[in-house]
């Protein structure tokens, strides 16, 4: 720039700009333009809308779930299987995800044996691709296409499901992939906080299972095969399609594709669902000798999904660390400068559930972050939050829900999530009123409730050479061991000797 301009240049330029300035002042006002001269001006507020989801039943059991969304010729379709990580046996964590990963990875398709790369080639013809997720109730493959592509879509994922071809060579290879993965995890204070808090929380549950590199190296083809079998029953499937799509035309869809599956006899499985019950203090230290920083987790009881409270749980939830604003982010981050950032989140179970506040901080101050989440979490139940705090709070989770039910995925994912949970599919429209209807008596009275001293449960992961003077005033008679001694099988987390 300064040899474009030269001093004389820049100093005419000035000149003119000070004499331009001085005309603009002395002129009368003009309004501005919105837009252009200011910011423009903030449009009328739209009722959110979310499509309600109508359902069949094909003769055999299999459930057809549609939510009509006609605007554009785009379609998810989703093929659910209601048997998930809580029935993995014990010692074998992870297997419900590795079978439904495999559906991907080898099928017969359409009378033809495909391998994974086939598979992704043809899901990529279809201008999407294929995707597998996995959680406590149950396993889906989905794709979203445009609606001429819904019937090929839709043939993909079934045959996928039905007729995989569960490869050896294709089981080893995920099975490598995800025990590389858990090296990753198993090093970082704040992904291994986050495991051991799962144990140390459920216990023996079946909800305190993560997944492990022994739990991995047991899992044979066999019992991906047997797992496969328990799972496949029509009275177990769901097919979700959302978009562009009439509930009669996906029922004939789910005619064509699945009307000749035949169920059998056999009492339906079952999976686990054990409450909590901790075996270890209500402090866990873990030694993690050269973490540059401590991973932290302060834990709270939260309530089981299906229970009244569920709205005002995630309201609380939100106030206390859902957002930048929210309180322990304000605390942590933003007042004190003590880590990058701090949240809460919710896991909700049949039977119950547990708030996990988390961040991660260097190693000297772990101590002083884990007392100011543990305050902030009592100071929830002793005072009733602000107006615009708890307003603000509650517009963030409506906007989450608003954005997730504007796409056809989001539509689907909704869905699946209420079937798995076994809740009305009308849920997805109180949702919002629900929300909104949540007031600041509500939520300090169910933090009062939940939230006291005395459940209050922590685990810090980091380097004790450099953390452990500032833990010993929050950490009373703890539990404390070397990352190498840990075992995240355990409900006591410590290795059998």
């Amino acid at each position: 720039m300064r040899t474009l301009f030269p001093l004389r240049r820049r100093t005419l330029a000035a000149a003119a700009l000070a004499a331009l300035t001085s005309a603009l002042v002395a002129a009368p006002a003009l309004a501005g333009t919105p837009g252009v001269d200011e910011p423009p001006v903030p449009g009328t507020p739209r009722p959110l809308e979310v499509p309600s989801y109508t359902e069949a039943q094909l003769p055999n059991g299999v459930r057809v779930v549609v939510a009509e969304r006609h605007a554009l010729p785009l379609v998810s379709v989703a093929l659910y299987l209601h048997l998930g990580s809580a029935a993995d046996p014990d010692g074998r964590a992870g297997l419900a995800g590795l079978a439904n990963d495999l559906r991907s990875q080898g099928a017969t398709v359409a009378g033809k044996r495909l391998s994974a790369s086939q598979i992704a080639q043809q899901a990529e013809a279809l201008g999407s691709s294929l995707s597998s997720a996995t959680d406590w109730r149950g396993s889906a493959l989905t794709m979203t296409v445009a609606t001429p592509k819904l019937a090929e879509a839709a043939r993909l994922i079934v045959d996928s499901t039905l007729y995989p071809t569960l490869a050896p060579d294709e089981l080893d290879r995920l099975k490598q992939q995800a025990a590389d993965g858990l090296k990753l995890s198993l090093s970082d204070p704040m992904a291994l906080a986050g495991l051991t808090a799962r144990r140390a929380w459920w216990g023996s549950s079946v909800f305190g299972g993560s997944v492990t590199p022994a739990s991995l190296a047991r899992i044979t083809r066999k019992d991906v095969q047997d797992f496969t079998r328990l799972q496949l029953r029509p009275e177990l499937a769901t097919l979700v399609v959302t978009g562009d799509v009439t509930l009669e035309q996906a029922k004939a869809l789910a005619t064509q594709l699945l009307g000749s599956w035949k169920g059998n006899r056999m009492a339906l499985p079952k999976p686990r669902s054990e409450a909590a019950e901790a075996q270890t203090p209500s402090t866990v230290l873990i030694n993690l000798p050269g973490a540059g920083q401590s991973g932290v987790v302060v834990m709270a009881p939260a309530v089981p999904y299906d229970s009244p409270d569920r709205r005002v749980a995630q309201v609380a939830g939100a106030v206390l660390g859902g957002g930048y604003s929210a309180r322990l982010n304000q605390e942590v981050r933003i007042k004190r400068g003590l880590s990058y950032g701090a949240g809460a989140g919710l896991d909700f179970q049949p039977v119950g559930g547990v708030l996990s506040a988390r961040t991660q901080t260097n190693n000297a101050t772990a101590g002083q972050v884990v007392q100011l989440m543990r305050d902030e979490i009592v100071r929830m139940g002793q005072e009733l939050p602000a107006d615009d705090e708890l307003e603000a709070r509650k517009a963030a989770l409506v906007g989450s829900y608003g954005r997730q039910v504007e796409t056809t995925a989001g539509l689907a994912a909704v869905a699946l999530d209420l079937i798995g949970r076994d809740r009305p599919l009308s849920d997805a429209q109180t949702h919002v009123p629900e929300i909104q209807a949540v007031t600041a008596v509500q939520v300090r009275d169910y933090a009062a409730k939940q939230w006291s001293p005395m459940a209050l449960r922590t685990v810090v992961v980091g380097d004790m050479a450099k953390s452990a003077e500032g833990l010993k005033p929050v950490a009373d008679k703890p539990l404390t061991l070397d990352a190498k001694d840990l075992d995240l099988e355990s409900p006591t987390l410590m290795k059998a000797r």
